[in-house]
């Protein structure tokens, strides 16, 4: 009965302990992300903290010379499919690496961080998805950075357009919230809990 205990204890530890220091490889292991993981990671980031600075300034100044430089830089088309295509990467980097990844934190957080995940994935993929579909859908041709992919559709395609017409907008702003959230918990578990987590993958 106490070897049990200790047993349990040692597994519930080794998510608040810090990890024994291993080389940074390409790929993931039990102990942290590897370098594939974390720049496909903080590429999404960068993208989709981009795509809402272009948003919000828009939303907040209007058409002016600084609204439409940052939205030469990034067009909310190009960067969404950007941001698609490196989810669709993240996705199929993470199914490969399935059985080398880090474990979840053990109990109720563990649980959360998985329904976060998912539930980040799901939007990452779907809130692109659907405003190409508009973008397509309303007659418009699918472009990237200006170099054509599809040509004009030349109608009006409701079925297309009906559901980022609805979606997607409250879909960008959970999003939002989402992404606040996940660097609230990020920064609290780095100069509060001071556990693994971070180290996994900025260790």
């Amino acid at each position: 009965m106490v070897k049990g205990t200790a047993n349990n204890t040692a597994l519930n530890s080794s998510h608040t302990s810090k990890p024994a220091h291993t080389p940074l490889g390409w790929r993931d292991s039990p102990h942290h992300f590897g370098r594939i993981s974390r720049a496909l990671h903080w590429l999404t980031a960068a993208l989709v903290l981009f795509q809402f600075i272009v948003v919000l300034a828009w939303r907040a100044m209007g058409e002016n010379s600084l609204t439409v430089f940052l939205s030469s830089i990034g067009p909310h088309g190009s960067l969404g499919l950007l941001i698609l295509l490196v989810t669709l990467a993240r996705l199929g980097w993470a199914l490969s690496n399935r059985q080398h990844r880090p474990l979840a934190p053990p109990g109720i957080s563990g649980q959360m961080a998985r329904i976060v995940h998912i539930t980040f994935y799901g939007l990452l993929l779907w809130l692109p998805a659907f405003g190409l579909l508009r973008q397509y859908g309303r007659g418009g041709a699918l472009q990237f950075y200006g170099l054509d992919l599809l040509p004009e559709a030349e109608r009006n395609i409701t079925w297309m357009m009906a559901p980022a017409g609805v979606l997607h907008s409250p879909l960008s702003w959970l999003l939002f919230g989402l992404i606040i959230g996940h660097i609230v918990i990020a920064l609290v578990r780095r100069l509060w809990l001071r556990d693994s987590i971070w180290a996994r993958l900025m260790g």
